[in-house]
């Protein structure tokens, strides 16, 4: 799995005996001939590199064949790989942003996918998930007193990752009624009046 579009191939072809015909060296990718590969002398052969030309996201296949100097010719040696230029989708359903409970945990729940490299894998702040088949996946979180940050990072198989983070905040504390205060007071029988409460949290 890469990210590259247009990766550098590099690979050796080598015979002991009559020795190889660089003119045989041949490279295809998904069918299509690579026109220039760079041949360089090793001992018993070449060691050989090109570029592919630009690539889709999805499956490829190389193909490499050559003959010896004698005109056998090798079985193709071939070699397949995923281009994935595309970060996993992440979706998260619980909890909110800037959630505000009285609660020390919390559930996070979400969904994750990618088209061309599954599975992905998914951590809620640097803990590993389990992530279902369909992609969907929970983790209770622990939370501290006061500003929480919850971070969560879906990593496909190319390296490619989605962040999405979630603030919560814990107050288990009962808010604080500090005065009550009556005005006019004392107030006259039939009187209007005002009853004012100061409360902190």
């Amino acid at each position: 799995y890469i990210t590259n579009t247009t990766p550098t191939i590099e690979f050796q072809v080598k015979d002991t005996d009559s020795g190889v015909n660089a003119g045989t060296i041949a490279v295809t990718v998904d069918g299509t001939a690579v026109s220039t590969v760079t041949k360089t002398a090793i001992d018993g052969g070449y060691k050989c590199t090109c570029t592919s030309p630009t690539l889709k996201d999805g499956s490829h296949t190389i193909s490499v064949k050559a003959s010896d100097n004698d005109g056998n010719a090798a079985a193709a040696k071939t070699a397949t790989f995923t281009v994935d230029t595309v970060p996993p989708t992440l979706q998260i359903t619980a909890p909110s942003n800037d959630l505000i409970t009285n609660k020390k945990t919390v559930t996070v729940s979400g969904k994750t996918d990618d088209v061309s490299s599954k599975p992905v894998t998914v951590t809620v702040n640097g803990a590993t998930v389990t992530v279902g088949t369909d992609g969907t996946f929970t983790k209770d979180v622990t939370l501290a007193e006061g500003a929480n940050t919850i971070t969560i990072v879906a990593k496909d198989k190319a390296g490619k990752t989605t962040t999405v983070t979630r603030k919560v905040t814990v107050d288990t504390q009962a808010p604080v009624i500090k005065s009550v205060t009556l005005t006019p007071n004392p107030v006259d029988c039939g009187k209007t009046f005002i009853i004012a409460v100061e409360i902190t949290d």
